[in-house]
Order: structure tokens, then C-alpha cells, then sequence
């Protein structure tokens, strides 16, 4: 693929995501937690959760909250993970200026996602979570941050060393 064509898919991919985070993040799951107490979605619990949260959540969110989860949220939660994808291989292959063992990281991210996703909409149409359900939904909400987080880490990382590399190499030639 050309190098423009790859600008190209960057920047709309990094656009795609953008937009998707905004809207989920903004309309979307504030709609779903409105009546939750300050029990966030599935999606935003971090660090993981219980089957009591997770009964919780589900008791508390009630019909409009469910039908947002599973008729907005999580169809666009399906499209996301492969615009962010996209975003972070190209931005670690330019960052590189090459294809390398790190674009594991936004595959990984995004396989937890889906898992997580999967999960998500198996607990909200069965209205009950059980104990191995809740266990692993929650395993995937924690990789999916963990992975989020890492690859946000290397390409800040690779970014920072591509500048340095690129003011040294400017005051060499100068």
C-alpha cells in the first residue's frame, strides 16, 4: 500500500475512532447508567467487577437502559474495536517504519473487546450472570484496560523516540 494511501487510512480510522469514543462515551453509556447508582456498564468497569455488580447493573438499568446497551452500545462496540485497531497498526507501523511483533498488542486489545462484548450481551439478554460468566467477562474487561493502556504506552514511548531521534538528527545537520 502507499505511503499515502496509509496517511489516508490513519487518519480516517483515527477519525472512525474518535467519533465512536465521543459517542459512546457521551450520549451512549450516560444513557445506559442513568439509573444505575454509579454502577458503570460493563464496558467501563476497569478493573473488573463482582456477580453482585454485574446483578446489580443488570437490575438496575432497567428496559431503556438494556435496549441502548444492546441495540446502540454494543453494535457500535463491534465496529470500534476495528477502527481503533487500525488506528494503532498503522500509527506502530509508521512509527517503526515497519510491521513488528508489537502490533500484538491492538490485536489483543481488540480480541478482549470483542470477548468482552460477547459476554456483555449474553448477560443482559439472559438477565442472570453466573458466577464463571461474571468471572470472565470481567478477566476481558481488565485485559481489554491493560491492553488499552500498553499500547497507548508504546506508541507515546515510540513517538517520544522518534522525536528525540529527529531533533538530534536536525542539530547534527545543522
Amino acid at each position: 500500500m502507499g505511503s499515502d494511501k496509509k496517511k489516508i487510512l490513519l487518519w480516517v480510522s483515527g477519525c472512525a475512532t474518535a467519533v465512536i469514543c465521543l459517542v459512546m462515551n457521551l450520549w451512549l453509556i450516560p444513557a445506559i447508567e442513568k439509573n444505575t447508582g454509579g454502577i458503570r456498564c460493563f464496558d467501563m468497569q476497569s478493573f473488573g467487577y463482582t456477580r453482585e455488580t454485574a446483578l446489580r447493573f443488570l437490575e438496575l438499568i432497567g428496559d431503556d437502559g438494556r435496549s441502548i446497551y444492546l441495540r446502540a452500545q454494543l453494535p457500535l462496540d463491534f465496529i470500534y474495536p476495528v477502527c481503533y485497531t487500525s488506528f494503532f497498526s498503522l500509527l506502530l507501523v509508521r512509527l517503526q517504519k515497519r510491521a513488528t511483533p508489537l502490533l500484538a498488542l491492538p490485536i489483543l486489545l481488540a480480541v478482549s473487546d470483542y470477548a468482552e462484548n460477547v459476554c456483555s450481551i449474553i448477560m443482559l439478554r439472559a438477565m442472570t450472570v453466573g458466577e464463571a460468566t461474571a468471572a470472565f467477562a470481567s478477566a476481558c474487561t481488565v485485559a481489554k484496560t491493560a491492553l488499552m493502556y500498553a499500547t497507548i504506552l508504546v506508541i507515546v514511548v515510540l513517538a517520544l523516540v522518534r522525536a528525540v531521534k529527529k531533533r538530534r538528527a536536525g542539530k547534527q545537520a545543522a
